[in-house]
């Protein structure tokens, strides 16, 4: 059996790029899938790739429409009562550029889809999860979450948030038996970097050198995110909530990483930097 056999499983974003190699490795696992994304040409493209005997299903909806998802959850909610699990891959780049330069009803959208279009799917499906033995939500955050990233603040401003959003929900939820947790993918070469190449200087000149470069090498596979999301879907990942972890660079799949997980409420959490562990060191006075 995989990992999540008969689970039932929604995924943002999971027409193309990571959401669809993040369904695609669910159906592996054996799940039934629920893709989302806003165009049902590429759904059904997508769906035609999901191959285990299940009858997989889609909607076509923007996830940063407040009206779509909360009728789509009103439709599943009939249909199938529950589910088991909800990926939350959908996003944009938004503008590029300095500051003073993006338009700012670009920025206010790029926040719409990426920001609000997972705390719209989370209020609306986490009634849904609360009626299954264990839920799991997996949100994606990414680029300028853990640092800055220039030129790209709509993007980046987004991602953070939705990391502090992830751990506030997982708070929340933990009395539900609900874990939630975000992934950072890595550079996965998917069509938003064509927007950098298309910017240019706009970019930033290390930044789209780097962009060049990485494309150039292949970047991080999206089956790296896509099996770290599969293991946090699972009950092999029960316990570990409130997290942020980085599919390529964390050693996730090592039993001392995920010990420090369920144990450490700071560890891969977004935190200041400060004299936390040398607290009393730095300030004498403080007793």
């Amino acid at each position: 059996m995989g990992l999540l056999e008969n689970k039932t499983i929604v995924v943002t974003g999971g027409s193309m790029g990571i959401g669809l190699a993040v369904a695609q490795q669910c159906a592996k696992e054996g799940a039934l899938l629920i893709l989302i994304s806003r165009h049902r040409g590429d759904l059904e493209k997508a769906l035609s790739t999901l191959d285990n005997g299940r009858m997989h299903g889609c909607f076509a909806l923007d996830v940063g429409s407040l009206a779509e998802v909360s009728k789509t959850a009103r439709i599943i909610a009939k249909e199938r009562g529950l589910i088991d699990g909800l990926v939350n891959c959908a996003g944009v780049y938004g503008p590029i550029g300095a500051v003073d330069e993006v338009n700012p009803a670009e920025f206010a959208d790029a926040i719409r889809i990426n920001l609000l279009g997972t705390f719209y799917m989370c209020h609306y499906f986490v009634p849904l999860l609360k009626r299954a033995k264990r839920g799991k939500i997996v949100n994606y955050s990414g680029g300028g979450a853990a640092g800055p990233f220039p030129r790209f603040s709509a993007y980046a401003a987004g991602k953070a948030a939705i990391v502090r959003l992830t751990e506030n929900t997982a708070l929340e939820l933990r009395q539900d038996n609900i874990d939630v947790n975000a992934v950072a993918p890595g550079f996965v070469v998917t069509r938003l970097h064509q927007q950098t190449l298309e910017a240019g200087d706009k970019a930033g000149r290390d930044f789209l050198q780097k962009t060049n470069e990485q494309i150039a090498k292949g970047g991080v596979p999206p089956t790296v995110a896509a099996e770290l999301t599969a293991f946090l879907l699972s009950p092999a990942a029960d316990g570990i909530t409130g997290k942020f972890i980085s599919a390529p660079w964390d050693l996730w799949q090592k039993q001392e990483f995920i010990d420090k997980l369920k144990a450490d409420p700071d560890f891969t959490a977004l935190r200041r930097i400060d004299d936390k562990t040398f607290f009393k060191v730095s300030n004498p006075a403080v007793k």
